[in-house]
């Protein structure tokens, strides 16, 4: 066995111990996420912290990407939103777990090679990759089921709570130097509760 596959199987033991969804635990295996790191990186996939992917960005390390994704309570078919999608490997885990799913990168070089690394894992059919401003969210194809903001929002975004569906979730870390995970649940246009899920550490969101 690899280092890579012992160190893969290590973090999906310490989630199946501590609760995590076997869906989720189901998609992580899938994903090779040495497929959406650089090649300096690729022995480090599975270690437990963010990597650099250029361009003064990163991918989140592994429980954090399970934990926002755990929060963001996605099932097969939901249309969803990640805006920051960086590397694509969320977008990944996203569309192994059988959602529609709708990634904005401002970067237009990660947002290339997003695209070339979801279409290697075979995981590009159901997503779309836009080089673009995500910080105004993506009207185009709203609304959304769920909406995950992967780079750190200096307030919540109620100003993209529009183009979640009635029901639907949104997940966002948000602050400045630390940020907290906040779940915004939409009952309705007038009924959304903000739950606050701990502290963490994101490259703040750039754009308009």
């Amino acid at each position: 066995m690899s280092t890579l596959t012992e160190s893969k199987l290590a973090l999906i033991d310490r989630w199946r111990s501590e609760g995590v969804a076997e869906e989720l635990l189901n998609a992580f295996e899938k994903v090779p996420r040495e497929e959406f790191v650089p090649e300096g990186f690729k022995e480090q996939s599975y270690i437990d912290h963010p990597l650099h992917i250029g361009h003064e960005q990163t991918i989140s390390q592994p429980t954090t990407v399970i934990n926002m994704l755990s929060l963001l309570e996605v099932s097969a078919k939901m249309k969803v939103l990640e805006i920051g999608s960086g590397s694509g490997y969320v977008c990944a885990l996203l569309s192994a777990l059988g959602c529609e799913v709708i990634g904005v990168e401002l970067v237009p070089e990660l947002a290339i090679r997003a695209g070339k690394a979801l279409e290697k894992v075979g995981l590009s059919e159901n997503v779309s990759i836009h080089a673009a401003d995500g910080s105004r969210g993506w009207e185009d194809s709203a609304p959304y089921a769920r909406i995950l903001v992967s780079a750190a929002c200096p307030d919540v975004p109620r100003h993209i709570f529009p183009q979640l569906k009635d029901g639907g979730v949104l997940v966002a870390p948000v602050g400045h130097v630390e940020q907290r995970m906040i779940v915004c649940r939409k009952k309705d246009e007038d009924q959304i509760t903000e739950e606050d899920h701990g502290a963490y550490v994101f490259v703040p969101m750039r754009g308009k």
